[in-house]
């Protein structure tokens, strides 16, 4: 009886253990995926801004999606040196701004905006102002120490 006891308390711990490192893993992925992002768009900015160019944003937001600058390719699988395609599969392109993105090589300044992602841990969006500056916030509760918007 008291071996069955134990074998029953450690397969509920084992279950709820497993559930708790597959929401991290996932909390995990949406925040480098954030984060791979964030750094696009801070390479896409210098760019534009040490070329004095403006470069805007297209997205692609259904099925495997992706965004990016410049020429659109067909499909989000060609490469592409200004292409942003998601890490991982469960990452979801959930909301962005609909008028032109983009950044302004005179002054550094930008078109304001956001892009949330988002997956079954929460939603992470990727904010940028008019003056250039970009700052990634949780939609919600904060989630892996990004505070909330």
């Amino acid at each position: 009886m008291e071996l069955l006891l134990a074998v029953l308390i450690s397969a509920m711990l084992s279950g709820w253990g497993v559930s708790h490192w597959r929401h991290h893993q996932q909390a995990l992925r949406l925040e480098q995926a954030t984060q791979q992002l964030l750094v696009f768009l801070q390479r896409l900015q210098a760019d534009a801004n040490w070329r004095n160019r403006t470069a805007l944003l297209w997205f692609k937001p259904h099925g495997r999606w992706c965004l990016g600058s410049g020429a659109e390719p067909a499909d989000c699988q060609q490469p592409a040196r200004w292409l942003f395609t998601p890490p991982s599969d469960d990452i979801q392109l959930l909301d962005f701004t609909r008028k032109e993105l983009g950044f302004y090589g005179v002054r550094n300044s930008a078109q304001g905006g956001h892009i949330r992602l988002g997956n079954r841990a929460g939603q992470l969006q990727v904010v940028l102002s008019a003056q250039g500056r970009l700052r990634i916030c949780s939609m919600g509760a904060a989630l892996r120490g990004i505070r909330a918007c």
